[in-house]
């Protein structure tokens, strides 16, 4: 996959409604937490990672623009789950050695006021959540913008169920934002949006 810098809102908006038709069609889907979010951005989505088709139900349940975060390393998959990134375009991280460029691409972002969505685990990896990384805080912080914790549910191997006409129960939920200021510790804030994404999951995730 070429590196696919976030298309224009216009393409963004259109891939959001497109997005949702195939989670109404596809999947039993539902979202809860709608009022949580801030009428504008900036802002960051911080949601769990379970599949990588998570960003479908996420912009299906906001249909905004949103600027995707992605790893480098996540890019090399295979043309059925590349496609949605290529096309909605997302901003490729390389988490062993960050380049100043991505951050200031991402402060770009943030200061066009946009949505920016981090998975705070980094990637998909095995069952249960993950410990979090710092992104989603630091930029939180240093920007002075909200987080709000995000529970992507029911996507765990959708697209084997998808072809086998099993309509999987599929929710997002958004919980309370948390409010970040200059000068708040990014570890306490991490651990803290952790606890709250671990909130909007079920007992048994």
């Amino acid at each position: 996959m070429k590196k696919p810098q976030p298309r224009s809102r216009l393409v963004r908006y259109l891939l959001g409604l497109f997005s949702l038709f195939l989670c109404r069609v596809l999947t039993k889907f539902s979202v809860e937490g709608k009022q949580n979010l801030p009428k504008k951005g900036p802002y960051i989505l911080a949601p769990n990672h379970t599949d990588d088709v998570d960003p479908a139900p996420i912009t299906a349940a906001i249909i905004k623009p949103i600027t995707y975060l992605m790893a480098e390393d996540q890019a090399k998959l295979p043309w059925y789950k590349a496609w949605g990134p290529w096309s909605y375009g997302v901003i490729l991280v390389n988490r062993s050695n960050l380049q100043i460029s991505t951050i200031k691409n991402i402060q770009r972002q943030i200061l066009k006021k946009e949505i920016i969505c981090i998975f705070p685990e980094g990637t998909v990896k095995g069952e249960g959540l993950k410990k979090g990384k710092k992104g989603v805080a630091y930029f939180a912080i240093k920007n002075e913008i909200p987080i709000i914790p995000t529970g992507v549910i029911g996507t765990r191997g959708i697209l084997k169920k998808i072809k086998t006409t099993q309509r999987e129960n599929v929710k997002v939920v958004f919980g309370s934002p948390i409010l970040t200021k200059s000068g708040d510790d990014i570890e306490r804030t991490t651990e803290k949006l952790m606890q709250e994404i671990k909130k909007l999951l079920p007992p048994d995730y």
